[in-house]
């Protein structure tokens, strides 16, 4: 698969990825309170990037089948979570198995992706009763400090959108017949890390780099000044989950 095929192309942002904070420690085990199948049962991590769900996955005993089209974010996932299969597919079209996965997956991918055809074709991979779980990262904008990232990002780029990974992606999956009744889940998290990495996570951040062109050094630079490089920062995160089962 050409990277350049695809509307979102990660290959410069892959090596900053993983500074990017971690899903709640609690994830899988929430979705499982709410009907995700436990372990053994496979799961498909559709978008899969460097494996950072994956890893969950597979740590709660899921044997995973990794779906990324992105060789730069597949080449880092194939060496950080060896235990998955990668392949090199993409959501619409993944080529694996029809009915032979619990968990239909997409950590923070489902933003960059065709839903429609997404859907369809997790609704093929997924078993009776199988679960769809689309989830990501917010950083929580209430906090102070992140009220003044965001007044550096809008100063720089005054027309900024956040995008479609901080809507609400029910009315989707209402839509298909496949799914029903959707859980929305909150689980809030505190990520500790040095300044210097949590500037370089903005490093991947895709909707930030494609609406800041030229501009994206001086956002970098203005949010470095807010964040020591040398002293840890806790950055709050909520972990946004919706999960839906598979009817039939």
């Amino acid at each position: 698969m050409n990277a350049a095929q695809l509307e979102w192309d990660y290959s410069e942002l892959a090596a900053h990825y993983e500074q990017r904070a971690p899903y709640h420690a609690e994830i899988v085990a929430t979705l499982r309170d709410h009907g995700a199948p436990p372990a053994p049962c496979a799961a498909a991590d559709i978008g899969a990037g460097t494996g950072r769900f994956t890893r969950m996955l597979i740590a709660a005993g899921h044997p995973v089948s990794a779906v990324e089209p992105n060789p730069a974010m597949r080449a880092i996932g194939m060496v950080s979570t060896p235990a998955a299969q990668w392949h090199d597919t993409r959501a619409e079209h993944t080529g694996l198995a029809s009915g032979a996965f619990g968990w239909v997956t997409f950590a923070s991918s489902f933003n960059v992706v065709a839903a429609d055809a997404a859907l369809d074709e997790a609704a093929r991979l997924l078993t009776p009763r199988g679960a769809l779980v689309l989830l990501f990262n917010h950083r929580d904008l209430d906090d102070p400090l992140q009220r003044e990232i965001e007044h550096c990002i809008r100063h720089h780029v005054p027309h900024y959108a956040v995008g479609t990974r901080r809507e609400d992606p029910t009315p989707y999956i209402d839509a298909h017949a496949a799914f029903g009744k959707v859980i929305d889940l909150c689980q809030p998290l505190r990520h500790r890390l040095s300044g210097a990495d949590f500037v370089a996570g903005f490093r991947a951040h895709a909707t930030l780099i494609r609406q800041a062109g030229t501009a994206l050094a001086a956002v970098l630079a203005e949010i470095a000044a807010l964040v020591p490089a040398d002293q840890p920062v806790e950055v709050p995160f909520i972990t946004r989950a919706w999960i839906a089962h598979r009817e039939g």
